[in-house]
């Protein structure tokens, strides 16, 4: 594998993170006060998110394992396959399930659990990226 197959999605996520990390300087009153923000922290969320679950797949494209038919079984394989830890799981299949809202439920997000997510776990985005460099870097070409 090599990281930069996928720099793209990294750049992405970087990208991401510190444009929603200006996001979280907000308080929830400013937050909502700008559909701006709103659209802005649900676009960047869902892109980051995506971009972490397509290095998933790359990954498991690159390591010969099962072929996901979802998202969420992407973080399953890598489960199985010993590369995410169980202590992870948890937070990353919510990760996904939160990105299919936001494709799929975009007019039911609760604005509130947006800016909580946004304040309080921008984070996992990076521990997730961090697990699968991690997988990257044990298995370089």
């Amino acid at each position: 594998m090599r990281k930069e197959d996928i720099q793209t999605k990294i750049d992405v996520i970087f990208d991401n993170i510190e444009k929603l990390s200006s996001l979280k300087t907000k308080t929830f009153d400013d937050f909502i006060s700008d559909f701006r923000n709103i659209d802005s922290a649900l676009h960047r969320m869902q892109t980051s998110i995506q971009s972490l679950l397509d290095i998933g797949s790359y990954i498991i494209a690159s390591l010969g394992l099962k072929t996901p038919n979802t998202n969420a079984e992407i973080i399953e394989i890598l489960n199985e396959a010993g590369y995410i830890s169980k202590d992870n799981i948890e937070t990353y299949m919510k990760m996904s399930q939160f990105r299919n809202r936001i494709a799929h439920l975009y007019n039911h997000i609760d604005t509130k659990t947006l800016y909580e997510i946004l304040a309080n776990e921008l984070g996992d985005i990076k521990d997730f990226y961090k697990d699968l460099l991690k997988i990257i870097e044990k298995h370089k070409e």
